[in-house]
């Protein structure tokens, strides 16, 4: 394809991961960490609070930003009012390793698709811009793409938490091309969601490569997207990409 600005999506794009934050183990470990930092929750409390919080959050975000159709929250906050509603100061360290704790202890697995740190090298040597654009949270975003050793083959990363928007939102798009000077006709959007990644793209104006993935959302109809991957394959998404 002609474009040379490649916006990637990340979770079910370029990698496989499992979480689960419903698991009585994650609430109980998160409670004796914070309690181990002078914040005494039940694992109940803990969770209860976590979840209103969240909410909390969300209104605050909406507020903030009115023309949003789709909106996220920076989670930190939330993880910094725990400590707060037992009057405890945590530091910005405190926080990000709370974070990671949590994250940690809620992923079962992450890995990336057989192929994808290749083909985002190659795209480099044929002077294509690659470009993340996910749905995620920074907190735990940007460490994993340290431990998948990627974070460096991206040109920019837009993140939806540091944004407080989120996919399909236009203004997602949006933002990415006006921060990085990318004109939409030499722009595309490569996912794995029918709704978040190309009716997004779809609704900003440029075009999309949609590549079925195991995290994928199961078809109602078929994407609307430039181009189809039905089978996941890297390989078949790089040939396309550089022809």
């Amino acid at each position: 394809m002609h474009q040379n600005n490649l916006l990637f999506d990340l979770y079910g794009t370029l990698a496989n991961i499992h979480t689960n934050e419903s698991k009585k183990e994650l609430w109980k470990l998160l409670a004796v960490w914070y309690k181990s930092h002078g914040a005494l929750y039940s694992p109940w409390e803990l969770q209860k609070t976590y979840h209103q919080l969240i909410k909390e959050e969300k209104k605050q975000a909406a507020l903030r930003h009115p023309d949003y159709t789709f909106l996220d929250i920076q989670q930190e906050r939330v993880f910094e009012k725990l400590y707060i509603n037992k009057n405890i100061s945590a530091s910005p360290v405190l926080i990000s390793e709370t974070a990671l704790f949590f994250r940690t202890v809620s992923r079962t697995h992450l890995n990336l698709y057989p192929g994808v740190r290749s083909m985002l090298q190659e795209l480099h040597t044929h002077n294509k811009h690659c470009f993340l654009l996910t749905n995620a949270q920074a907190i735990f975003t940007i460490p994993e793409l340290k431990l998948l050793r990627i974070i460096d083959c991206f040109d920019g990363i837009i993140i939806s938490s540091t944004e407080e928007c989120a996919k399909p939102d236009p203004h997602f798009f949006q933002t990415a091309c006006i921060r990085y000077n990318l004109e939409k006709n030499d722009t595309l959007m490569i996912g794995n969601d029918p709704v978040t990644d190309i009716e997004g793209a779809n609704a900003y104006g440029i075009d999309s490569i949609y590549i079925h993935s195991n995290l994928s959302p199961k078809w109602t109809s078929a994407p609307k997207s430039t181009r189809l991957i039905q089978n996941g394959s890297i390989d078949q998404l790089k040939k396309l990409l550089l022809s």
